[in-house]
């Protein structure tokens, strides 16, 4: 997204600096972009452009502090000036001192000597801003387990050129979070001249604002995934580019051969699978009656945007049938060959045998997911005479097991008594994968129309859209039990 200009020329030195800085990083932006080539014409006119206007900006502002430092010198040789003089030495007292600002990103750029040395400035500040983060107070963990997840984050997943580390220097600087929250509450026609500039900066060049970091369920990852158990026991990876790529293999063959004995041939193939997350957008409204300050309201708006986020999965990870859009989901999308038939009722024998069906390799990470129903019917066989002892209750905090399992809940998985119904999974969710493209975006939908007559209903809305997906890495890895009446 190009640096725009703004509505009205600068006049202070504060200001003109303040839009050299911006310059100064979108033409960063351009150089990193066009590296090693020719640019397109209209980057070339946006890059003559924005030069022009620095030059301009900086001769102004050389001009504009010799002639302060001349009133200076008039005030200090002639005391009887003139108060104007008085008042115009005593500026350069309110000058922020920009040097300290740690969100101020173009300025680590021209401090750096080398593309290293400007990341590890980037990735410092980073981590200096999510020390000073304040998170959402019902994330469901505590600040410091946040703070070192995103902390995590920033070491395994950020790109080369800082992405992840930008993202939290732009949208945590206090001045973004306040015009993100007036926005939200009453529309960016409430912005100051340093807001808009800051919004600017925004790094998301698709349309909208990018959410806070701080507030972004992508990055934060609330609750540890408690709500959704798919994500405490899947493998989860956080990516920053389009494309998640990856290496599988079904496993190695090894061999022992004698002293001087050719070896056996122990080939064995490797795949790369690819996910590229998926669009998702929910739609959050709240009433205009909500009078509250932004502080009090980012909680509830935060909270809003988890329970959409973690409803929406819990779904299409279970039950997503690949096709457009949809996620492969670790129940719907399964082979045929790892589908085990019950006996046309189910029992005690449909479960050892789902069990049994399991290579040996897979079933030492074993678990079990199923509807609650389904869980249900298990209680139900284990009083029977033939139940046996099919339950262990664990303490507090920990999923039952069943047969020596851990057993976890999944609201969006089939009851057992529909035939065709996958409705029992076991096996190694290490080999089912959930990627997530970090970072959310919010539009703003400032009227609430009612389905009736399309009148205004009182409310607004917040319109997010975050992106994410799923696959089944080893079917082998997982068998499901199938109603084969």
């Amino acid at each position: 997204m190009g640096t725009p200009i703004p509505d009205e020329e600068p006049r202070s030195i504060e200001d003109r600096e303040a839009r050299i800085a911006e310059i100064d990083e979108r033409i960063a932006e351009l150089d990193a972009e066009y590296s090693g080539t020719r640019m397109a014409d209209e980057a070339r006119e946006e890059w003559n452009s924005l030069n022009s206007e620095r030059d301009n900006h900086l001769t102004t502002v050389q001009e504009m502090r010799a002639r302060r430092q001349r009133l200076q010198e008039v005030s200090r040789t002639q005391p009887n000036a003139g108060e104007r003089a008085d008042a115009t030495a005593q500026a350069p007292s309110f000058v922020k001192s920009r040097g300290a600002d740690i969100y101020e990103i173009s300025r680590l750029r021209a401090d750096s000597s080398s593309e290293e040395e400007y990341r590890d400035k980037l990735h410092d500040n980073a981590r200096r801003a999510i020390e000073r983060a304040k998170f959402p107070p019902d994330a469901g963990r505590s600040r410091e387990d946040v703070a070192e997840h995103v902390e995590d984050l920033l070491a395994r997943t950020d790109s080369r050129d800082g992405w992840l580390a930008k993202r939290i220097l732009t949208t945590g600087n206090p001045v973004y979070d306040r015009a993100f929250g007036k926005a939200v509450m009453h529309g960016p026609h409430t912005w100051t001249a340093e807001e808009q500039r800051q919004m600017a900066l925004s790094p998301d060049s698709a349309g909208g604002f990018a959410v806070p970091f701080q507030l972004d369920p992508t990055v934060i990852l609330t609750s540890d995934g408690s709500t959704s158990p798919l994500r405490q026991i899947a493998r989860v990876e956080q990516i920053t580019s389009k494309t998640w790529q990856g290496v599988t293999s079904q496993g190695i063959t090894v061999s022992r051969s004698g002293e001087g004995a050719e070896a056996d041939d122990d080939s064995f193939t490797i795949s790369q699978p690819e996910v590229t997350p998926s669009r998702v957008i929910a739609n959050v409204p709240f009433s205009v009656e909500v009078d509250q300050d932004w502080p009090q309201l980012r909680s509830e708006i935060s909270r809003l945007l988890m329970d959409a986020k973690e409803r929406e999965e819990d779904s299409s990870f279970v039950t997503g049938d690949g096709s457009g859009n949809n996620p492969n989901g670790v129940v719907a999308t399964l082979a045929a060959s790892s589908e085990v038939l019950d006996g046309g009722s189910f029992d005690v024998d449909d479960l050892y045998s789902l069990e049994e069906a399991l290579p040996v390799r897979s079933r030492g990470r074993g678990r079990f997911l199923a509807n609650k129903s389904v869980y249900n019917d298990v209680r139900s066989l284990s009083t029977g005479s033939d139940g046996g002892d099919l339950w262990v209750r664990l303490g507090s905090g920990q999923p039952s097991e069943l047969l020596g399992y851990p057993a976890h809940e999944a609201s969006a998985m089939a009851g057992s008594g529909t035939e065709g119904n996958r409705y029992l999974l076991f096996g190694d969710f290490s080999q089912f994968l959930i990627v997530d493209r970090l970072g959310m975006t919010v539009e703003l939908q400032p009227h609430v129309l009612g389905s009736s007559n399309q009148r205004w209903t009182g409310q607004r809305a917040v319109v997010a859209i975050w992106r994410n997906s799923s696959l089944v890495l080893a079917d082998n890895a997982f068998r499901v039990l199938v109603n084969g009446t």
